[in-house]
């Protein structure tokens, strides 16, 4: 159960926003008192980016979009629940995903830099409105609302100088317990977490971080041949499998709320032979198993085809003008996911970041590999782990323009979400895809940068009404009373 000290009430960030209100005056950038983690009043002031804290706040007239309620103590926040049973673990059979022994079919999202919220860090490391932890709350009360029922997280933070494991077997306790939060509050819900264990790109808590930790590897492709960066790899999901929730006190490799882990955020090893890959992926796997037998493991990629693999498959990659990159890079889909530890086949598809724009390539890439899953795999449950498109310029008013909620309709970004979910719906309707989840939620007045979708967005809409389908497949209600 969570300690005094780890609990913090709302009450008392609602007392000093009205004692500011009361003298005159909203409360300005630097100025929040909200309670910081250790429960106490925070004296760092916090650098507001948007909006002041009171925009989420003030209740006249009804209150705020998606306010909080300021009587309670913030771990009492859910207002309703995904009709997800919250003690079972989610299963595989036939090629699908169960829960609770029925099908489960699902929509969901992908959500950034969550560790550093749930751990309300501090300025420099994090500039939000509201304290991180009050962001993680309101993201999941909405995405219930919404009908989405899994997130996929990281399993680490990804800012210098607020690392989550410091140095081998160090870590920052502040950054653990602020996982353990999201855990307690996803599982209040019903929400289900995938969390993926590195980051091919971010090398805080990612595949650098451990090359640079080993005495023995010197570059990117040595996480997966070198003995010492894999076994500082499976130390660190050993630690985090058997680590007790403060707040509940599950420990993780027993937590239900765990849809599954990723062995890593689009790994790649680039000019590498396709049994490098190979061979990490059965080790670290079985790894994952013997230390959590409970939980599904995934592997977290693109699902590219390696060039050993032969011209008919490696020409479904991404590449204009015939161009190899991405069968260079170390992944081959079908024979890295019939690996037999594997549960499940997820891809990932960036059709901008690919240089590979048009929603024709990126439909045809999904459906490409829902196929040969299909008929190469077997037996395994597909998703589309992470889709998304960028919004490159915020002053081209073809791409992005302000709409009557104060969101941004995107209308390129949506023709890309509409062809993502129209295919995937396709297939989830003939049992050959059971999940999507959209690159990636932001709470209002938080980023949005490139590729962040806000819920007054216009493409937004979209995600309700695939949730909406999604659920309709296995009549699923949108959500339950909490």
């Amino acid at each position: 159960m969570p300690t005094s000290r780890a609990r913090r009430t709302l009450a008392l960030a609602s007392a000093a926003l009205i004692a500011s209100l009361a003298s005159g005056r909203a409360l300005a950038a630097g100025e929040d008192r909200a309670l910081s983690p250790r429960g106490r009043e925070d004296t760092i002031g916090r650098v507001l980016l948007d909006h002041d804290a009171d925009r989420f706040r003030v209740l006249d007239d009804g209150g705020a979009h998606n306010a909080l309620n300021y009587d309670k103590p913030l771990e009492d926040q859910a207002t309703a629940t995904t009709c997800n049973p919250r003690d079972d673990f989610v299963r595989t059979s036939g090629g699908q995903f169960t829960l609770g022994g029925e099908r489960f079919v699902f929509a969901g999202w992908n959500q950034w830099e969550v560790l550093e919220a749930a751990s309300d860090a501090p300025p420099p490391f994090r500039h939000l409105p509201l304290p991180g932890r009050e962001h993680v709350v309101r993201v999941m009360n909405e995405a219930v609302d919404a009908g989405l029922k899994v997130v996929r997280m990281w399993a680490h933070t990804i800012t210098p100088g607020y690392a989550a494991q410091v140095s081998p077997g160090v870590w920052n306790e502040e950054v653990l317990e602020g996982m353990d939060f999201v855990l307690d509050q996803a599982r209040r819900r019903g929400l289900k977490i995938i969390w993926a264990l590195a980051d091919n790109w971010y090398p805080v808590g990612g595949v650098m971080q451990y090359v640079e930790w080993s005495a023995t590897a010197s570059r990117h492709q040595d996480f997966f041949t070198d003995e010492s960066a894999i076994r500082i790899f499976e130390a660190t999901f050993e630690t985090l499998a058997n680590r007790v929730n403060t707040f509940n006190g599950v420990a993780y490799k027993d937590d239900a709320t765990i849809f599954a882990w990723n062995l890593a955020n689009e790994a790649r090893c680039q000019g590498c032979d396709a049994e490098v890959m190979q061979s990490w992926i059965e080790r670290v796997c079985a790894k994952f198993k013997s230390a959590d037998p409970n939980h599904l493991v995934g592997i977290g990629y693109e699902g590219f085809y390696h060039e050993s693999s032969g011209r008919r498959k490696f020409r479904t990659n991404p590449g204009k003008g015939g161009s190899r990159w991405a069968a260079r890079e170390g992944q081959d889909f079908v024979r890295n996911a019939r690996a037999e530890c594997v549960d499940y086949v997820g891809v990932h598809v960036w059709p901008d970041n690919w240089n590979y724009d048009g929603v024709d390539n990126q439909r045809e890439y999904v459906e490409s590999r829902v196929r040969d899953a299909a008929t190469d795999v077997g037996n395994k449950p597909f998703v589309l782990e992470e889709f998304g498109y960028s919004v490159k310029d915020p002053d081209d008013t073809s791409q992005v323009y302000v709409n009557e909620e104060g969101g941004r309709n995107a209308p390129v970004r949506d023709a890309y979400f509409s062809s993502a979910f129209d295919a995937s719906l396709e297939a989830a309707k003939a049992g050959r895809l059971s999940g999507t989840l959209f690159w990636h939620w932001y709470d209002r007045g938080v980023g949005p940068g490139k590729y962040g979708v806000r819920s007054n967005d216009s493409t937004f809409k979209l995600i309700v009404e695939h949730a909406a389908a999604m659920n309709a497949i296995t009549g699923a209600p949108r959500s339950c009373a909490a």
